[in-house]
Order: C-alpha cells, then structure tokens, then sequence
C-alpha cells in the first residue's frame, strides 16, 4: 500500500513536472519574449529589438535569452548606422513577478555572452539631456562576456573600437526616472585584448593591448600602450599650416597601482601611488620650414593646476628607453637629431591638491641617459607648488664624449661641424620663474674646432665657408682651462619665450652657459684701458 501511495506521489510529481515544462515552453515563453520585446521598444526612441528564443526556469529563478538584435527605429535615417548582436543573455536569481508584470528588475546576475555593437554615428550632434531610466533596476553582478565595440563618426575620422572584453560591474542600481550615468554602479573589473581610437583629424592611432583593471586591488595594467602618426614625417607636417611636433611613442608595460577607474570615468580623478612604465620609445619630430604660430603656451605647473580633475601621483618610474628629436631647421637641407638612450626616470609628487597652496611640497623628476648613446646625462629638477612664478630649479651633469658625436645635430640646426674636440665634463645649475632663467656652468673640454658649414650644400671647404670659420675659431676658445689658466665658469641666462615648450626653456638656459663658456668675453671700453694701465 505504502509503494502504491509512494509510486502515485512521484509519478503526480512527474506530471506537474512536465506540465509546468509544457505550460512554460508552449506558453509562458513565447508571451515572456513578446511582453520584454513590446516593454523594450516601448521605451526605447531609438532601437528596436527582437528576441530570438526564452527559456524560463522557475525552479532556478531564471530567464535566458538568446539570439537578440537591436537595429535603428528609423532605418531610413542617414545619421544613424547601427547593429546590435547578443548571442544570449542569460538572469540569474531573477524575481520574475516584478519583472514580468511591474516591469522591475531585481536579479542576482546578468551574464551576456558574445555580444557585438557597430554604429556610425556623428560625434558632433548634440545628445540632449541623459536618457530617464522607466524602471526600477537593480543588478548585484552584470558581466559581458567577449563583448565587441566599433563606433565610428560620419562628420570625421575618429573612431573607437575595443575586442573581445570582459566586464564585471557590481551593484548597479537604477531608480525610475532616474537619469543614466555613470554613477549608478560602484565598481567594475575590465580586461580587453585590444583597444583602438583613431583621431578625428586621423592624424593619430592611439592602441592598447592587454589590458587589465581589478577594483579588488586598485590596479590597472596595460601590456603595451602606443602612439602611432598615420603620415610620415613631412607628410604630417604638411596637413598643418603651422609648426607642430609629430610624435611617435610606444610604452610596455604599463602599471597604475592603487588607482581607482571607477573615480576616473566618474570625476576625472587620477590618483596612484606608482605608475611604472618599463620601457618607452619615442620619436619627435619638428619641421622647422613651417609658419610658426604664435600662441602662448602654459607653464607645466600651470596645466597640472587646470586639470579639471583631481591629480596625486605619488610617482611615476620609466625604467628604461629612448628618445629621439629630429628637427629640420629653415634652410637647411637635411633634418638633425638628437638621441637620448638608455632612459631612466622618475617623476615625483605630481598633485593639483590645493592644500599646498599654503603647505611646501615640491613637484620634480631625476633622470640620467646616454647622449647621443655616449656620454652619460643626468638632470635633477625640482618646484615649488602653487608658487606664484611658477620657479623651479635644475641641476645636471655630463660625463666625457667627443664634441664629434654631437655633429648630426650641430651640422644640421647650427650649421657648424666639430672637426676636433672633446668634452671632459660638464655641470650646470640654474633657477627659472616665469621670466628667466640663471645659473652657472663648468664646462671642461679641450681641442675644440669647428667648421662653417653651407645652409644649402653642406660644403665646408669653399672660400666663404672657410673665411668664416676662421673667424669662428678666433671667437671660440679651444679649450676650459686654457694653459696656464683657471676653470672659467660659464654664466646661464634666457629670457623664456613663453610660446614655447618647458623643455625648450630648458634646453636654450643650457646652450646659453655653453656659449658663454666656449666663446670669448668681449672686452669693453673700460676694461681695455684698465690692461692697458696694468700692462707693464
């Protein structure tokens, strides 16, 4: 008796089973993607959707989706050029009342698997104000799962693309008529093989590869990161009417410790204890030809403090690399270059906080290379933030190399050639504010001579050229210290050009000591009667 109760039991069971089943797929199912298709587009102004297949598990509280397109409302509007593609979206822990018959959504987890996004659109129109949420939605984990992103703009280049990501955003919430942002969730974990922006004026493609940000420990890690010109060197200068500087660089790999990208995509906030960058390569170039325009440019304290956001990098360390700077000076036929290898960096207390408006803290860098992959660089700089002169201070030394290595820039941009000379060493400081620059220089070198070289055949062997560089041996003394003599010391000092950049305050402070340590003091009027008095 107890096994027939037990068999009509289990085999009552079975049969519930298999109603609810049937019920569930004959009926519930085909209304379940009907009622979210009707609810979607309802709501939505722009897209319309279309729902493959549902499948609803009531046992496990869950709805699964699969083969969704979305595709512009208004196939005809030329403005618009979208497609939409999700393999499956599959709600976990869904409370399906709310969500089927008050249109609220309260579930566990989102999982969409295999979701593609191609539009062309013009970046330019205006978007109006944010869209209004018509639901109640609150998601305790949403992941995309190989999601793919290629967005494009009509009216120019630019464009974005990003392959094969998967995101995990934790604890969105979204209250009815509340406005879409960024602030409806609280963290997110990223990673993507590839990520590609082009440039509106399609001058620059800007690509990273590996990357990886986890909100449990705060760090974000690039494998490589590069900047690369989409013309060649005269064929970028040309598209511009003025001067500008075509760059090429290339970083790998890249580590943002403790940094928070959920404050950045919210605020603009960047902050970190250690940015580590392991190698950078970069090539500059500046076609000299070129009008030059004529607008001032901040000081590097300046752009740090107008950043709209919130700035404090503890540090950032470049532990190896090369720069480049190849400038083809007016008149000349041939670019020049300069080359600084082997580069090790490290870039302090970078911070916009304004409480060291009225506590010191100093903003600097220390970084040593190889000249010209020869003689050894190094250079400290260090400045007072929120100074009002925006002063700084910088110290520097370099190590024995023959004045010989410096020739390809030399010829090229100062139009001498060193036939003969070697540097010994050579240490620099100095002060600069808004409007100067001085200091002093020790330049140590010996066997100096040079050769004028012609701005249009590079000759330095006919009557004018040689002439003239007679006259420039006479003016420059062959060596520091002459015999007989003390070191002379070189005086530094440049009036900042404020159209140009720090560095070239920088670099014109330094060439104005060495100038004044290889060339002879002209003697004046009274100085002259005064050797005459002395002389014996």
């Amino acid at each position: 008796m107890r096994q027939n109760t037990t068999l009509e039991i289990s085999v009552g069971i079975i049969a519930l089973i298999l109603l609810l089943t049937l019920l569930t797929t004959v009926f519930l199912e085909p209304w379940a993607a009907k009622r979210i298709q009707a609810a979607f587009n309802k709501n939505s102004d722009k897209y319309h959707m279309e729902i493959g297949k549902v499948h609803i598990s009531i046992i496990k509280s869950g709805i699964d989706l699969e083969n969704i397109t979305l595709s512009p409302k208004s196939p005809n509007d030329s403005l618009t050029d979208f497609k939409g593609e999700i393999a499956s979206v599959k709600f976990k822990g869904i409370k399906l009342f709310k969500a089927l018959f008050k249109n609220d959504i309260e579930v566990r987890e989102v999982h969409i698997f295999n979701s593609r996004f191609a539009e062309e659109l013009p970046f330019q129109e205006k978007t109006g104000p944010a869209k209004v949420s018509p639901l109640n939605i609150r998601i305790d984990s949403l992941i995309f799962d190989r999601l793919v992103v290629d967005i494009k703009d009509q009216l120019t280049a630019q464009a974005y693309s990003v392959k094969d990501v998967v995101l995990k955003v934790y604890d969105l919430q979204v209250a009815k008529r509340d406005t879409l942002s960024n602030s409806i969730f609280k963290q997110f974990d990223f990673n993507a093989l590839q990520q590609v922006t082009v440039s509106a004026d399609s001058m620059y493609t800007i690509t990273s590869t590996g990357i990886n940000y986890s909100a449990t420990s705060n760090s974000l890690k690039i494998d490589s990161f590069s900047v690369h010109p989409n013309y060649s060197n005269y064929e970028f200068t040309a598209r511009d009417k003025f001067e500008t500087d075509r760059i090429e660089a290339g970083l790998n790999p890249i580590v943002f410790h403790d940094f928070s990208a959920s404050d950045f995509i919210k605020s603009g906030s960047v902050t970190s204890s250690f940015i580590e960058i392991g190698k950078m390569e970069m090539d500059i170039f500046r076609d000299k030809r070129k009008e030059f325009n004529h607008v001032n440019k901040s000081a590097f304290q300046d752009i740090l403090y107008n950043y709209p956001g919130k700035v404090h990098i503890d540090s950032i360390g470049i532990s190896g690399g090369n720069i480049t700077y190849t400038e083809h000076a007016e008149h000349a036929s041939e670019p020049g270059v300069i080359r600084f290898n082997e580069l090790n960096a490290l870039i302090f207390n970078i911070t916009n906080d304004t409480i060291y408006k009225t506590e010191k803290a100093f903003i600097g860098f220390n970084a040593d290379a190889l000249l010209m992959g020869k003689a050894k660089m190094t250079v400290q700089m260090k400045g007072r933030l929120f100074d009002s002169q925006n002063a700084f201070a910088v110290n520097g030394n370099l190590s024995g190399m023959e004045v010989m290595e410096l020739n390809p820039m030399l010829e090229k941009n100062a139009f001498i050639f060193a036939t003969s000379g070697k540097i010994e060493a050579m240490n620099f400081s100095f002060t600069a504010n808004n409007t100067k620059s001085s200091g002093q220089m020790n330049l140590r070198y010996n066997g100096l001579n040079v050769a004028v070289k012609n701005k249009r055949t590079d000759d330095t062997t006919a009557v004018k050229e040689r002439v003239i560089s007679v006259i420039a041996n006479m003016k420059i003394m062959n060596s520091n210290p002459m015999p007989g003599e003390e070191l002379r010391q070189g005086s530094i000092g440049f009036e900042r050009d404020p159209e140009k950049s720090f560095f070239n305050y920088c670099a014109k402070s330094i060439i104005s000591g060495i100038k004044s340590s290889v060339t002879k003091t002209p003697v004046t009027r009274k100085e002259s009667r005064k050797q005459r008095r002395d002389k014996p």
